[in-house]
């Protein structure tokens, strides 16, 4: 596997394709097969693959006396806080402003809930049911909830314990998965709030992990780097997601398998795009509009769902320029994404990319302070 601390190539790319996805489930209403689903399990794979491999090679620098084990959650917190924060709360604000004048005013949008990264438990728990255009953020709650936790378990923990620790998460989360099915759960209880999510999140850190212990990354490149992986991990996507065609009738439990299933394939074609950045698949993840989509993404998918759905719909205009069916169901969704791609090419201009260059900065300051406090002082 390549060494995680370089830059993997085709990251961008499956961002691209996962908002995509988000994307035609929310816009498109995809019935046959669940979009959304792998959408967002592929954001949760790499961002457990980032993010836990980055606090996997802090522990090693502490381990190695490279670095303090503050310094490491320190950083670790202010690059986060700055990715995710600013254009998140802004958004909220905005939101709760024209929800107070005119923007679905009589509609709960637990925008209370939104604020404290409790999106996911308001979904699940609270009100049981998808609230429409603040639905996505449940997504923003799991990662957010994941990061508070995380870091100090990794941080503080040997890392030649953290693969055998990330696999125990991954039982334990199957076992809670499988018991949600099982006791009759609703359906946005198990989607938004099941411990599964956060076992993604580990399951694309334990690839992070690997690339960083050459002895497993040897064994698990091997198998990753040969086209039958792919080609069984992609039969497999394909098979599970198709599951609401040819499994109505089985069982719930049956249902919580399709998706371990489903996660297991995942985690193969992730392997392989992270084993051979020397593919056509990556080379395709690669394009310029693919990788730009991907380093934007974020912002797509905050402002996508709040686009309003009947956006671009004017079937006596359409039907008076004898526009085929297709096209006029079309046009409003190419329009709505246009829209989108928009709001998220202008976030990244005028904010997200102006606070992320504050990033390095303030990590050298971090760093160059607790230097400091180990220099011996004068009597």
């Amino acid at each position: 596997m390549e060494n995680s601390t370089k830059h993997v190539k085709g990251l961008n790319g499956l961002r691209a394709l996962a908002v995509i996805l988000v994307f035609l489930s929310h816009k498109a209403h995809f019935e046959a097969i669940d979009v959304g689903k792998l959408g967002v399990w592929i954001f949760f794979f790499i961002s457990g693959f980032l993010i836990v491999g980055e606090l996997h090679r802090n522990r090693a620098g502490i381990e190695h006396g490279t670095q303090h084990w503050r310094t490491a959650l320190a950083v670790f917190f202010v690059k986060r806080a700055l990715r995710i924060f600013p254009v998140y709360y802004l958004l909220l604000i905005a939101l709760t402003i024209a929800h107070r004048l005119f923007y679905q005013r009589g509609v709960d949008l637990g925008l209370a809930w939104h604020f404290v990264f409790l999106s996911n438990f308001w979904i699940g728990v609270v009100i049981g049911k998808w609230p429409g255009t603040v639905s996505h953020f449940w997504s923003l709650a799991i990662e957010q909830q994941f990061y508070l936790v995380v870091p100090f378990v990794l941080v503080l923990t040997r890392a030649s314990r953290h693969l055998r620790m990330g696999a125990a998460i991954v039982l334990i989360c199957a076992v809670l998965h499988l018991a949600l099915y099982a006791s009759g759960a609703s359906r946005p209880l198990i989607y938004a709030f099941s411990p599964w999510n956060f076992a993604l999140l580990t399951l694309g850190g334990m690839c992070g992990m690997a690339g960083a212990d050459p002895r497993v990354a040897v064994r698990v490149g091997v198998y990753a780097r040969r086209t039958s992986w792919l080609l069984t991990a992609l039969a497999g996507t394909c098979v599970c997601l198709s599951q609401p065609l040819w499994a109505p009738a089985l069982g719930p439990v049956a249902l919580g398998w399709i998706d371990l299933g489903l996660s297991v394939s995942l985690c193969g074609m992730f392997l392989y795009v992270v084993n051979r950045q020397d593919s056509a698949l990556v080379t395709a993840l690669e394009t310029p509009s693919l990788d730009y989509l991907g380093k934007i993404s974020y912002g797509f998918y905050l402002f996508h769902n709040l686009i309003p759905t009947k956006l671009g719909e004017a079937p006596a205009l359409y039907a008076r320029l004898h526009m085929p069916i297709a096209i006029q169901h079309a046009l409003p969704v190419v329009l709505q994404f246009q829209l989108s791609f928009l709001l998220a090419h202008l976030s990244w201009h005028l904010l997200e990319k102006r606070v992320l260059a504050l990033k390095k900065p303030i990590e050298a300051a971090l760093r160059s302070r607790v230097r400091v406090r180990a220099q011996p002082q004068p009597y």
